[in-house]
Formats: C-alpha cells, sequence, structure tokens
C-alpha cells in the first residue's frame, strides 16, 4: 500500500510515523513550506513536495491532515484519478469531498497530538467514515494495523465527539495551564500537581465525572471561594474562568 501524506503538521507526522513503522510506504509528503515537507519525509523515508501540482497520482490513499479551513480549497486544486481520498479532521463532515472523489471517507485519530512527543496508536480509537462499502473496508483493515479501538462512525456523531474533546481535552489542559501560572514564581514546582491529575484521569474510569466532582464548588464553600477569588485579583482572565466554573459545578450540582 502507498499512502500521500498531505500536510506536515502534529497529526500528519504521528500518523505517518505510526503507519511507517507497520510496514506502509509513505510515498510522498506535501506541506506548502518545503522545510517541513522535507523534515517528515526524512523521517518517513518518503520523497517531498511544495508545489500540488507535483503529487503522486498512482498512491492507494491521501491523507489530509490540515486545518479544517484548509481542506475546500486544497480539494480545489487536486483531482486525483482513483485513490482513496480521506481527512482526518474531527469535525469536518465526510461531505466535503462531494463532487472531488467517489472513493472518500473519514481516518479520525481521537487522541491530542503534539510535534515533540509522539503517539503510540496502539490504544488510540479511530473513528472511520467512508463513501462506500469498498472503502470503509480498507479504512477499517489500515486502521487495524495501527489501533484495537476502532469506531464507524457517522459525520455527526464525530463532530459530538470533537466537541466533548474540546471540553475533554483542550479546555482541561487550559486548566492545567492556569494552574501551572497560578504556581509559577512560588517556589512550588508544577509536579507537586501530577499525582492529583492522574488520578482525577483515572478516577472516571471507574464512576461518572458528575459523581467525581470535588472540591469547594460543589458544595459551595462561600468563605474559600471567596478567597481564591481575591488571589487572583491581578489575574482577570484566571478570575472571570475561576467564578463561571465555579457557579457552574455549584448550579449543576444543586439540582
Amino acid at each position: 500500500m502507498e499512502v500521500v501524506l498531505i500536510g506536515s503538521g502534529s497529526v500528519a507526522t504521528n500518523l505517518g510515523l505510526a503507519l511507517h513503522s507497520k510496514g506502509i510506504t509513505i510515498k510522498q509528503v506535501y506541506s506548502q513550506n518545503p522545510r517541513n515537507a522535507e523534515i517528515l519525509a526524512k523521517k518517513l523515508d518518503a520523497d517531498y513536495i511544495s508545489d500540488i501540482s507535483d503529487i503522486y497520482m498512482n498512491a492507494d490513499i491521501y491523507f489530509y491532515a490540515l486545518k479544517d479551513s484548509a481542506l475546500k480549497s486544497m480539494l480545489r486544486k487536486i483531482d486525483i484519478p482513483s485513490g482513496i481520498q480521506v481527512h482526518t479532521g474531527g469535525s469536518i463532515p465526510m461531505s466535503e469531498f462531494d463532487g472531488h472523489s467517489t472513493r472518500y471517507g473519514v481516518f479520525y485519530p481521537l487522541q491530542t497530538f503534539s510535534m515533540d512527543k509522539i503517539i503510540d496508536f496502539s490504544g488510540v480509537p479511530i473513528c472511520i467514515e467512508a463513501s462506500n462499502m469498498d472503502v470503509q473496508n480498507k479504512l477499517v483493515d489500515l486502521a487495524n494495523l495501527l489501533s484495537d479501538k476502532i469506531f464507524l462512525m457517522s459525520s455527526e456523531q464525530r463532530r459530538k465527539i470533537h466537541l466533548a474533546a474540546v471540553f475533554a481535552c483542550n479546555f482541561t489542559n487550559y486548566m492545567y495551564d492556569i494552574a501551572f501560572n497560578i504556581l509559577q514564581g512560588s517556589g512550588v514546582p508544577f509536579e507537586i500537581m501530577h499525582p492529583l491529575i492522574t488520578e482525577t484521569a483515572e478516577k472516571i474510569k471507574t464512576i461518572t465525572p458528575f459523581n467525581a466532582q470535588t472540591g469547594p464548588a460543589v458544595r459551595m464553600d462561600v468563605k474559600t471561594t471567596s478567597r481564591h477569588i481575591s488571589m487572583l485579583s491581578r489575574k482577570r482572565d484566571f478570575k472571570a474562568v475561576y467564578k463561571l466554573l465555579t457557579k457552574s459545578i455549584y448550579t449543576s450540582h444543586k439540582k
């Protein structure tokens, strides 16, 4: 099987390395930035291009690992004769390929990806959607090489997963960043938070997040929350987040 990666960012890098480790041939890497394309291509023993008109036309699968806003414009520039075209986005509907291909789908790995931390795909849920059964079977077979958690999902289901992921991952990570900033300069290392973060994540594997909720907001400990708000007087953004979340948690549990 030959694969072309359209994109060279964190998703393309992690996915490309995972496929390459399973013996899949990465034929080509495209990026508007030739240096980025070259760096990733070297890791994958692949060719690289920065002009989309030079794309290899005979690959089996073309992965669009791009920003959501870039997919439409990219599809207008490419006319793939027969290969399967898939995007890796969580919130983009599969119908974006309508009129551009008859063999297309979605290959969405539900994970947070960074350039400086390569993910082990073996436990990553991969959400598959396809234009027909033949494409679906091929994408499922490929996904099975990487992970034992394969899910067939509609575009609507995937959009809800992506929204949930923003809360569970992106917003949660921002909370870590706030905690880091609060501790910074105090002489207390952020590592002291690691066991607490780990236990919080482990706990919701056995009980619901609602039942796992603790802290002053649940019981509306006004004395403690007021003290915290006072401590954030010079951090207006953090103060606003604290007050909003405190109110939301209390309202939810009061019911």
